[in-house]
């Protein structure tokens, strides 16, 4: 089968809007290309040595890749890519260079993996593509990702907000609720930093089967992994959550609160990511309307995770 590659070139703040169209056109998931990566300190821990090449990154903003199979659908599915990304209004990027390039399984296959090298999110927790050979460290917290198409490699600004804050709010023996779960890795982390019990749930079967196999090549045993929706997930747990995490859209943060009063209990942590700078403040009154409490607030390169306590 070959594939088609999208490739659109537009601003960090855009990023959810075009990810999203790709996704509704029928993308599994998105790579991003982003130009804030080149100038991020990459060391060596692990006796590798790696080295980005600038070349393969935009100068500026971010390039965002969608991958559509080619079928008889193909032409409806560019059709509404081209047609939304003509509705968007974001100043100084051009709508209609919107790049296209067909790939074989082969290339398809491969071509996401040069974008991903190990990651550090804190001293001892890092994340790692599973072609990497593991940390014989005993004091390194490594995730093993195979990131594949489904969002959460460990690349974008909010799936490492959320991992910061998990390293510093997650106790051992903690219950935590991941909704949106992606590739998985934030439930991972959780189950790696201690927690007792982990609830992964998402509502794309493609991103359930693949967290299911990196929670698999992680090995950890603690992780309940499905395709569900907030409220009858949580409910039929064994133990109530002590801490919940979202890294999903602000606009879908502020229409699920409703559900989260419900099921996590008062004085628990709700940690939340996905949000762009200029949307903080309405999610921040959301939360305070849904009498959470901010406990704290913290921003990376124009994204925003918000911790409340309910």
């Amino acid at each position: 089968m070959n594939w088609l590659e999208l490739s659109f070139h537009t601003t960090h703040e855009a990023f959810d809007l075009v990810s999203n169209i790709f996704i509704e056109a029928g993308s599994k998931g998105v790579l991003v290309e982003d130009s804030n990566i080149v100038n991020e300190i990459h060391e060596d821990h692990f006796g590798e040595i790696y080295r980005l090449n600038p070349d393969d990154y935009p100068s500026e903003g971010v390039v965002i890749k969608g991958y559509l199979a080619v079928t008889t659908d193909i032409e409806n599915q560019l059709e509404f890519v081209r047609t939304q990304l003509l509705n968007l209004k974001i100043e100084g990027v051009n709508h209609q260079l919107l790049e296209i390039k067909t790939l074989d399984e082969e290339d398809w296959a491969n071509s996401w993996k040069k974008h991903y090298s190990p990651i550090q999110i804190t001293d001892n927790v890092w994340i790692k593509p599973s072609w990497y050979e593991p940390s014989t460290d005993p004091n390194i917290v490594e995730i093993m990702l195979d990131p594949g198409m489904a969002f959460g490699s460990g690349t974008h600004e909010t799936t490492q907000l959320c991992l910061e804050l998990i390293c510093q709010y997650l106790k051992s023996g903690d219950v935590l609720v991941d909704v949106g779960t992606g590739s998985g890795i934030l439930a991972i982390a959780g189950s790696k930093l201690g927690a007792e019990l982990v609830y992964a749930v998402d509502l794309d079967q493609m991103a359930v089967e693949r967290a299911k196999g990196n929670v698999a090549m992680n090995q950890c045993d603690n992780i309940i992994l499905e395709k569900n929706n907030l409220i009858d997930g949580v409910i039929q747990l064994p133990k109530k959550p002590t801490i919940m995490v979202a890294n999903i859209l602000a606009p879908i943060i502020i229409n699920m609160l409703d559900d989260v009063v419900k099921v996590l209990p008062k004085g628990q942590l709700f940690i939340c990511s996905g949000i762009v700078e200029h949307e903080k403040d309405s999610v921040i009154k959301a939360l305070e309307d849904h009498q959470f409490d901010l406990v704290e607030v913290k921003e990376k390169n124009g994204w925003v995770a918000i911790v409340a306590k309910q």
